[in-house]
């Protein structure tokens, strides 16, 4: 269930941030589930290499960089789906950074609020 709460937020963040700013497009509103599902599929097959890669940088920036970890994961799956689906384009670097750090934050809103009670 939580896995479905999570796609489906994640549908609903691609699909507010289509109509909210110029620069994400969707050929149709059910675009984003599949934004969704093949960025949660990427998240989960190579999102551990990438937080991997990141461990060297992390450990020479003495934990600092653990702060923007996800939105340097997210950015790099974003970008990916963007070039793997016909039905969804990031048209800027510019669309591509504001939708990672929306869908960061949704995120960690997500996974935290019910900790926050």
């Amino acid at each position: 269930m939580h896995i479905v709460l999570h796609v489906g937020l994640l549908a609903l963040t691609v699909l507010g941030l289509s109509r909210v700013t110029s620069g994400v497009w969707l050929k149709n509103p059910l675009a984003a589930i599949s934004v969704a599902v093949v960025f949660s599929l990427l998240n989960w097959s190579i999102g551990w290499l990438l937080r991997l890669l990141l461990v060297v940088p992390t450990i020479l920036t003495l934990g600092l960089l653990l702060l923007f970890t996800t939105f340097i994961v997210n950015t790099a799956l974003l970008w990916l789906a963007d070039k793997l689906l016909a039905s969804f384009e990031l048209k800027s670097l510019r669309a591509l950074l504001v939708s990672s750090g929306a869908i960061t934050v949704v995120g960690w809103l997500f996974h935290f609020a019910p900790h926050l009670r």
